[in-house]
């Protein structure tokens, strides 16, 4: 069985723990990512990447719905994590059958 967001360890962080690779069914628009998270997190439309904290660990979103969480304990703590967030981010959605412009 898979796992939600089909979260896995990738490596040993280097601030401790471990990061989770996992991944959104669906990729992000930027504009309205950055927009979300104006003063909480660090934002680039350009490059397509989000990065913030949340409870002491970092997360960061990409364009095409990965994200990457660092320095947890295990990956069912990042799925945790990343179920917390999701409603946050859930407008920045965008569907990938439509073509992006």
């Amino acid at each position: 069985m898979n796992q939600k967001y089909d979260a896995k360890a990738v490596r040993p962080c280097v601030g401790g723990g471990i990061v989770v690779e996992a991944h959104f069914d669906k990729g992000f628009s930027m504009q309205v990512l950055c927009r979300l998270l104006e003063g909480i997190a660090q934002c680039s439309e350009k490059l397509g990447v989000a990065r913030f904290f949340h409870e002491g660990r970092t997360l960061t979103l990409y364009r095409s719905g990965r994200v990457d969480v660092h320095r947890v304990e295990s990956e069912n703590e990042a799925i945790r994590l990343i179920d917390e967030i999701k409603p946050i981010i859930e407008d920045a959605f965008v569907d990938s059958s439509t073509s992006l412009l």
